[in-house]
């Protein structure tokens, strides 16, 4: 994976439910376990380059039959329409592309993420509009030069390296979607390797296997991702909402696995404290906002009771060496 090239360690990968059966087209990956993955690597990605750096490493191919259809298209316009078309094969199937051509003839395509108000979301919208900028490249087989790259973030204090990686300085922040705007030039030229029999037997095959694929989690596992997602809140009618369920359905089907919402609630909590406590230099009173505590006190509570210490004893003695 382009993480483990970058250098992050995959051990802090190893409870994300699902991971070793990525690349497997018969499996789908809900986004709540794309995002953990996010999640997991956040610190040490800001270290390396933010959200640029997976994509900087991404090559042709790597996206299996989303890539091959997206080439063999006649135009960046039609290659980013059967993209979003095909969306599920690189992506959760609630996610998609924002295809728009404007009245001067420009192109611009976005993301829209399911965990768009997520705190992990500005570094994949960083990811997400560096594909959308190399994958045009990679299809028109050429450089391509931006009209416009939007992120939803605040601006960085230093943001250099957004400039470098998506190679222009026409950034806007604080946008609705991550998203790339071309030329109408660059739109409408028509792809070195447009190949329609070929596209024909893509869509075919993209079809089929989509059809044909399952998810990769159980309900149970799927849930106890959402709950860790829906941190710092931990909003029973936002989670019931993802899982397509009704809250009262949602409870009954907890009490039938033995278990309760409080009782998920708090073991995701512990162990999104102690992987913050452990794996990064965040204050107690940074780790209780992040995991939905009312202040410091009620997490060095909840740590006591948990481990029988407090936070600071607890890093001297299972921190990693």
């Amino acid at each position: 994976m382009a993480g483990e090239t970058a250098g992050l360690d995959r051990r802090r990968l190893s409870r994300v439910p699902g991971l070793d059966v990525v690349g497997d087209d018969g499996i789908r990956l809900p986004s709540a376990s794309l995002v953990r993955i996010w999640q997991e690597w956040e610190t040490a990605l800001r270290e390396r380059g933010g959200g640029t750096l997976p994509w900087k490493l991404w090559r042709p191919g790597l996206l299996g039959v989303w890539d091959y259809l997206f080439a063999a298209a006649d135009t960046l316009v039609d290659a980013f329409g059967e993209g979003d078309r095909h969306a599920a094969a690189i992506t959760d199937p609630a996610e998609s592309f924002a295809v728009t051509v404007e009245a001067d003839g420009r192109l611009t395509v976005g993301f829209r993420g399911v965990f768009a108000g997520h705190p992990v979301f500005p570094i994949i919208s960083e990811f997400a509009a560096g594909l959308i900028l190399t994958s045009a490249r990679s299809g028109a087989g050429r450089p391509l030069t931006p009209v416009r790259v939007t992120l939803p973030c605040a601006p960085p204090r230093r943001h250099a390296y957004l400039i470098e990686a998506y190679g222009t300085d026409r950034l806007e922040f604080g946008a609705e979607l991550p998203s790339v705007t071309f030329s109408a030039a660059d739109a409408w030229a028509r792809l070195p390797r447009a190949d329609p029999a070929l596209a024909r037997i893509l869509r075919e095959h993209a079809r089929t296997t989509l059809a044909g694929a399952r998810p990769v989690l159980g309900w149970l596992d799927r849930f106890r991702v959402e709950v860790e997602l829906s941190l710092p809140d931990g909003d029973l009618a936002a989670v019931a909402r993802r899982l397509r369920l009704a809250p009262r359905t949602l409870q009954r089907r907890l009490r039938e696995e033995g278990t309760s919402w409080r009782e998920e609630v708090e073991r995701v909590r512990r162990a999104r404290v102690e992987h913050l406590l452990l794996n990064t230099p965040m204050t107690v009173a940074s780790i209780a906002a992040r995991t939905g505590y009312a202040d410091q006190r009620a997490l060095r509570r909840a740590i006591h009771r948990w481990y029988g210490s407090g936070p600071a004893a607890l890093r001297r003695v299972r921190s990693p060496s």
